[in-house]
């Protein structure tokens, strides 16, 4: 095959890459087999090989030279995102510092303030018992039976409202802060992940 044959042979096998591809290589086989000294008759497949496997060879290195760019191409544009990202954050700072401050504030005073309503309730709970207590000592010093009766029931009553409302309250104190520990450790865990 001479070589105006292989280079015929050669660019009918890259027809599937894109023209600016195909000419450069024509163009290098071109120059190179004029450098080379060929003459016009000469097998050239001899040295170079097949027009099929140049067109292989050419094919793989031109896809790597794709991927090739297109990891830099989303290498840029992924360092250029965090450029932004870090202009943005910068530049928004006077807001988000004070919103966030405040917002940390607003935590800790709900936090607070759900305390202060437990401990309130809690509070009262213990009371309530506490005169339930009062009641049935006050039933035993009582001077007839059904005063005695009342204070035994009132005080079994206050008791049993008391004991409810500690047990709820201690209940409720649990639940929620189960809950603040879920929402803080899926903060976590997603800010892990990015």
């Amino acid at each position: 095959m001479n070589k105006k044959e292989f280079l015929a042979a050669l660019s009918k096998q890259l027809r599937l890459l894109p023209k600016e591809d195909r000419e450069d290589a024509i163009t290098f086989y071109t120059e190179y087999l004029e450098d080379s000294g060929f003459d016009e008759n000469e097998d050239v497949t001899a040295k170079l090989g097949k027009p099929k496997e140049v067109a292989k060879n050419i094919i793989a290195d031109c896809t790597m030279k794709h991927i090739e760019q297109n990891e830099e191409k989303k290498s840029a544009k992924k360092t250029a995102s965090i450029i932004w990202l870090a202009i943005i954050s910068i530049l928004t700072l006077p807001i988000t510092l004070p919103l966030a401050v405040c917002l940390v504030i607003l935590a800790l005073v709900l936090l607070l303030m759900i305390l202060f309503v437990f401990v309130w309730f809690l509070a009262i709970g213990i009371i309530v018992m506490g005169s339930g207590v009062a009641v049935l000592f006050a039933g035993i010093f009582a001077p007839g039976i059904g005063q005695k009766l009342v204070c035994f029931g009132t005080s079994a009553v206050l008791l049993g409202v008391g004991l409810t409302i500690c047990s709820i309250t201690i209940i409720l104190f649990i639940l929620i802060i189960r809950l603040i520990v879920k929402i803080i450790k899926k903060s976590v865990s997603k800010k892990k992940a990015e």
